[in-house]
């Protein structure tokens, strides 16, 4: 959204209405395309794009910096570290065309309840993240993740589960 004084005064707006309903929505955060289903703290320098919606459950907080770009679906209390990135689509690789021109290719995410995603955690689209699962720090997301489970590295791998 452009920073033109129009779409800043709409962007209050909707910031303000959504703070009588429990969303705290701090500065330097823009949102689009986005429902929050019950109460949620996003903290500054956040940019939230459903393309084309991004359905957040109650209980919700994401820590600064992050960057949420797709068709998200997020569960009830969930926890997301600083400078993460929630990704669901990405460009072609053919190599008939360059790359720049291709168009998308786009798949949702579903993130559970009860999960915590730390810091400078990276999810690629088509990705499924089970309840109670926790993404440890730095973790580069490129298939499922089980319930309960415990996953790092890069990409990321299951380490062991939640008792």
């Amino acid at each position: 959204m452009p920073k033109s004084f129009k779409n800043q005064v709409v962007l209050y707006l909707k910031k303000y209405a959504l703070r009588k309903r429990g969303v705290v929505i701090y500065n330097n955060s823009v949102f689009s395309n986005t429902t929050f289903q019950g109460t949620a703290t996003v903290e500054p320098y956040c940019r939230i794009s459903g393309d084309p919606v991004i359905s957040i459950g109650s209980n919700f907080y994401m820590n600064a910096a992050c960057h949420l770009l797709g068709e998200i679906y997020i569960g009830d209390n969930v926890l997301i570290g600083p400078k993460t990135v929630i990704w669901g689509r990405d460009h072609g690789i053919s190599k008939a065309e360059i790359i720049k021109l291709q168009p998308h290719k786009k798949k949702p995410i579903y993130i559970g309840s009860d999960v915590w995603i730390a810091a400078n955690v990276t999810i690629l689209k088509g990705v499924s993240i089970g309840t109670g699962a926790i993404v440890g720090a730095g973790a580069v997301v490129t298939k499922d993740v089980p319930e309960y489970a415990i996953v790092v590295g890069n990409p990321a791998k299951v380490i062991k589960y939640r008792e």
